[in-house]
């Protein structure tokens, strides 16, 4: 019986990619599978294209891109990621027109062919082309160049509807602004950024800090960090395919909030438990769905007995750690993380972490030393590396929550310092909001 082949898992990691970063980064290794596109293509010079990849597990990974070939590039794209046949083939059915098969070089030169003439007018496809853009392929010479036509005799002719017919003019006088690629949730993070950086001007000029050697040690132990999303080590195959799975139903029961399915997902989990015993990652899955239907304890007991069986596992301690802090016991918080200060102190054998390991500590740190040892002042320095970083550790939730404690925390300072409500401190001190920094 040949052997299972071995490779670099992404769910060795501490956590695997989201969609969003799985599509910059590693969709492409994915084989292109069926390309579709609707049939009357050629006569309405619009353009319904849509490229499959497929997964090991037999799931699709799918792109589809609304392409006006007279001169509007991509006008709407959208991605749908690890789904299974089933789902795509029913998305398929609702697309409303006949879709066809097609060859991937077809598809590909529809696609860029339309961006790239649309932008020598100066008019940018959809937002979200910056990222379904990866499940194409790149666009270099390896794919064979199609003589397509794009516009109207050279030109960019736009569609016109007037309620009755339907016909097309190009208006040279339309103007058209470029949107910037910013999801809900990038905005959400700014603007609490923004919050955080105003408190944080308001503090300083009320409370002076001065350079502080234990804050400094801590910066200093964190750039001596490796910090990488890349696994460290190599798993079976079939465990990677099983972990990679997994973790996209967790994340799609958490994105849709079908509870119905944790069931099944849970029988998923437990066959999975049995089949690969010194797999942590599963637990860590199989108490997030306990956490997704509100059953805390359950989930705190999972999280418990993970700790228990795999000492090592550090990002099991620290969300296990996370959970105390959330349950109010910061001394079992503090004793998880055995009350160091650096996460080398912590983990002394290991030299690289995943940012999720780094910033969740940190987030531990905070809420046990505001909460268990009441001393804001010694959160400093996590707070600061966690805004500083370009890993948007914010997008977790243990980390978000640690940020607004210690922003909450300074303002209450503030507003006990100088009795008065923080909108009117704001107004005497003169801090005004840096806007630019996060627009």
């Amino acid at each position: 019986m040949a052997k299972n082949k071995k490779r670099k898992s992404t769910a060795s990691k501490s956590q695997p990619i989201s969609p969003k970063k799985y599509l910059q980064t590693k969709v492409r290794q994915l084989p292109i599978h069926i390309c579709y596109i609707n049939e009357d293509w050629e006569q309405t010079k619009l353009a319904e294209v849509i490229v499959t990849r497929k997964h090991t597990n037999g799931n699709l990974t799918f792109g589809a891109y609304l392409t006006d070939i007279l001169g509007m590039g991509v006008k709407d794209t959208m991605f749908g990621f690890n789904r299974t046949t089933f789902e795509f083939e029913e998305l398929l059915l609702n697309m409303g027109g006949k879709m066809v098969t097609c060859d991937y070089v077809l598809a590909h030169n529809l696609v860029y062919g339309a961006v790239d003439f649309a932008l020598e007018y100066d008019i940018p496809s959809h937002r979200d082309w910056n990222l379904t853009q990866y499940i194409l392929e790149e666009d270099t010479e390896d794919i064979p160049l199609m003589d397509l036509e794009f516009g109207v005799d050279g030109k960019p002719v736009f569609l016109s509807y007037d309620g009755e017919d339907e016909d097309y003019s190009w208006d040279e006088d339309e103007e058209f602004e470029d949107e910037d690629a910013i999801d809900e949730e990038d905005m959400i993070r700014n603007a609490q950024k923004l919050v955080y950086s105003t408190i944080d001007l308001a503090y300083e000029k009320s409370f002076p800090i001065k350079p502080d050697h234990r804050s400094q040690q801590i910066k200093d132990a964190h750039m001596q960090l490796i910090i990488t999303e890349e696994p460290d080590h190599e798993i079976e195959e079939e465990e990677a395919d099983a972990l990679e799975f997994l973790y996209f139903e967790l994340h799609n029961l958490v994105e849709s909030e079908d509870k119905s399915g944790i069931k099944k997902f849970r029988r998923q989990i437990s066959d999975k438990i049995h089949q690969y015993p010194n797999q942590p990652i599963f637990r860590n899955y199989l108490a997030n769905s306990y956490f997704l239907v509100g059953d805390v304890a359950e989930g705190d007991k999972q999280f418990e007995q993970c700790v228990k069986d795999f000492p090592d596992y550090l990002l099991g301690r620290l969300f296990h750690a996370f959970q105390l802090t959330q349950n109010n016991q910061y001394w079992k918080a503090w004793e998880i993380i055995e009350g160091k200060s650096e996460l080398q102190e912590l983990m002394p054998h290991r030299k690289s972490f995943h940012p999720q390991e780094v910033f969740v500590f940190y987030a531990v740190a905070i809420l046990c030393l505001l909460n268990y040892e009441n001393n804001l002042e010694k959160t400093f320095p996590y707070y600061e590396l966690i805004l500083s970083s370009e890993d948007d550790p914010l997008r977790w939730i243990s980390v978000s929550k640690a940020v607004d404690a210690v922003s909450k925390a300074k303002a209450n300072a503030l507003e006990k310092k100088f009795n008065k409500e923080l909108p009117q401190i704001m107004e005497d001190l003169g801090v005004i909001p840096d806007f630019s920094k996060y627009s």
